[in-house]
């Protein structure tokens, strides 16, 4: 791993932490091509339930990619960096990005992959590749499409605009807007209550919804159906019935 970036084990939670403060955390290409890796082993890692990315010193989750770097790339390597960011979206385990500061071009794409945006009411959001004669290449487009919808979709992306947390949250972009000083609390509170969740329901809804929500119904019906029919066999589902019946606390063991 790079010295850029690093992960942080406590208990069942990872925490990634995108660390290039003077750089205001913005991503090399190499950094970038770490990210698939590191989601990949903490995918497998069975004692970690809920993976958390923050970014380092303060001011930025990550100001986006290193621009310096983007003439030295080939058309065909560009069509392939989009993959990297998306490694959050492809983990089976829930993603919670805590964003404090400036979120920015391929900072915000690595955010809308998550699958929780948490931000401090002092950060602020843009997709400001417009300016530069380019678009969001990472995912940027479609994910905040989908978040936000289409009128929103392209004021924000088609004028490159800066928007603040509250609006944000508003406009469906982030999960929660939170005070400068309780984004450590509100993270913890809620990777507490994703880490005690039956970790193979949990990694079977997070496929469902994502798939589901481009498919057509019924194709999103049927493999919501079978989600649930798969789920009876595993010894979660059984205990979770067990302890309703028997009015006790469950004890899930991701089997």
């Amino acid at each position: 791993m790079s010295e850029f970036l690093r992960v942080e084990r406590k208990g069942p939670m990872a925490t990634l932490w995108i660390d290039r403060q003077p750089k205001m955390n913005t991503m090399t290409v190499a950094m970038r091509n770490e990210f698939p890796g590191i989601f990949d082993a903490l995918d497998k890692a069975d004692s970690v339930r809920v993976i958390i990315i923050r970014g380092a010193g303060g001011k930025a989750f990550s100001a986006g990619g290193d621009v310096a770097e983007f003439l030295t790339l080939a058309p065909a390597d560009l069509e392939q960096w989009g993959d990297t960011l998306t490694a959050a979206e492809r983990c089976r385990k829930p993603v919670i990005a805590a964003i404090d500061g400036y979120t920015m071009g391929a900072g915000l794409e690595l955010a809308v992959a998550c699958d929780f945006r948490i931000a401090t009411v002092r950060s602020e959001f843009a997709f400001p590749e417009i300016r530069l004669g380019m678009i969001p290449g990472s995912g940027g487009t479609q994910r905040a499409l989908r978040l936000m919808g289409m009128t929103r979709a392209k004021l924000f992306m088609m004028t490159g605009q800066r928007i603040p947390a509250d609006r944000a949250e508003a406009w469906g972009l982030i999960t929660h807007a939170v005070p400068n000083d309780a984004l450590d609390v509100a993270v913890g509170d809620l990777a507490r209550e994703l880490a005690e969740r039956p970790p193979l329901a949990l990694r079977t809804l997070k496929m469902v919804l994502n798939r589901g929500a481009d498919a057509p119904l019924e194709t999103a019906l049927e493999l919501e159906r079978k989600s649930y029919a798969w789920l009876r066999s595993t010894h979660d589902y059984e205990e979770g019935v067990r302890s309703f019946v028997d009015k006790r606390p469950p004890k899930f063991e991701g089997r």
